[in-house]
């Protein structure tokens, strides 16, 4: 009896010291630490506001060389595609018919005017034997009638004369303006002038250029309404300013001017037409360039600005990540508007003060909290002439 009740109270230590043994003690679960992420506080900056358009630019100004003459084309003096100068010769066309021209009409000239010398020499004489009634008031009426018909026949060949050394001068062609010169449009041999002035050529100024392009009535509005604003400064800063890009998408470095307004919106297409007046040194713009065309109106403070990475897109539309109080992160929709290289501009939904989440979108959770590592808000746009 005694050996049971030792073993019954053993077996029952046995079980106090496992129920009590380190292994069955539950595990006391400490505070989930939250994650860290960089958060940028947002400051706002000031930002350039401006229209956008698309121009092409056009020589100033843009000549045909065509043929004033006929004649068969003999030559060309030029390379095409190459830089050509205000009187440089371009074309010669076969003048031996003009010159022979020429040679008849001097000819013709000296006949007539002898011709003309003796008309005179025969009044002169007659009109002192009128007075002594040698000779009948006809004869002289007839002297002096020869005399102003000889005079008109030397102003006609004179006429003919200068129209003769005109169409000679015509067989040498010769730049009009300095530019570049396109491709030859007739080779020579071939007859050119003959009832039409064919065209050999087109030459083009390229310093400056015009850039000619297109903006609908709400724009052209803000313009107008911007100029009658700021007509102090307009007039001492000189015209309406404008930068382009160029295909490339490298900024032009020489901003242009507003030269021209056309005076009405085009019923069909609800546009109006305006061109900018830009110098163009290095040649870089040729005649037909598309490029994109800024016209600044003005400057907007208190706008923000986030890298383009902070932004998702879910199903078209943009979303930032924005830490609200105790550090909780929520999605807000956002309306961006202009992006230069890795910064955007945020129209609506953020503010100066917001708190954005830069990393970390894949992880997100509605109203997770996090534990911010603040970034310095240093982003810009630059001004209207790097735009």
């Amino acid at each position: 009896m005694r050996e049971k009740c030792i073993s019954h109270l053993l077996l029952i230590v046995a079980v106090v010291a496992i129920l009590f043994s380190p292994a069955c003690k539950s595990k006391e679960k400490g505070p989930v630490e939250a994650p860290e992420f960089k958060v940028m506080l947002l400051k706002g900056s000031t930002v350039p506001i401006f229209l956008d358009m698309v121009g092409q630019a056009e020589g100033i100004p843009t000549v045909d060389i065509r043929a004033r003459v006929e004649g068969y084309l003999m030559n060309w003096a030029f390379q095409e595609g190459s830089m050509v100068n205000k009187g440089q010769h371009l074309f010669t066309i076969e003048k031996d018919q003009y010159q022979n021209n020429l040679d008849y009409s001097k000819a013709d000239l000296d006949s007539k005017t002898a011709a003309w010398e003796k008309a005179k020499l025969d009044v002169a004489r007659l009109k002192p034997l009128l007075s002594t009634n040698a000779i009948s008031q006809n004869d002289y009426d007839v002297a002096v009638t020869t005399e102003k018909q000889t005079r008109a026949a030397v102003a006609s060949s004179k006429a003919s004369l200068e129209q003769a050394a005109l169409n000679l001068s015509y067989t040498n062609m010769d730049s009009p303006i300095s530019g570049y010169i396109g491709s030859v449009q007739v080779r020579p041999g071939n007859l050119v002038g003959r009832g039409e002035s064919t065209l050999l050529a087109t030459v083009s100024a390229v310093d400056p250029m015009y850039i000619n392009f297109q903006m609908n009535e709400t724009d052209y509005l803000a313009i107008m309404r911007f100029i009658a604003t700021h007509k102090g400064e307009l007039g001492k800063n000189g015209p309406i300013k404008v930068y382009l890009t160029l295909a490339d998408k490298r900024k032009y470095p020489i901003p242009g001017d507003i030269d021209f307004i056309d005076r009405n919106v085009d019923p069909a297409t609800g546009t109006i037409a305006l061109r900018a007046k830009v110098a163009n040194p290095e040649h870089i713009i040729k005649p037909g360039n598309y490029c994109q065309v800024q016209l600044v109106l003005g400057e907007r403070d208190s706008t923000v600005i986030v890298p383009q990475s902070a932004l998702t897109i879910v199903q078209g539309k943009y979303f930032a990540f924005n830490v609200g109080d105790s550090n909780k992160v929520t999605r807000v929709p956002v309306m961006v508007g202009r992006s230069f290289e890795n910064k955007i501009v945020i129209n609506f939904g953020l503010k100066p003060g917001s708190k954005i989440m830069l990393e970390g979108f894949q992880k997100f959770q509605e109203g997770m909290k996090i534990k911010p590592a603040m970034i310095t808000d240093t982003l810009t746009i630059p001004g209207p002439g790097a735009l």
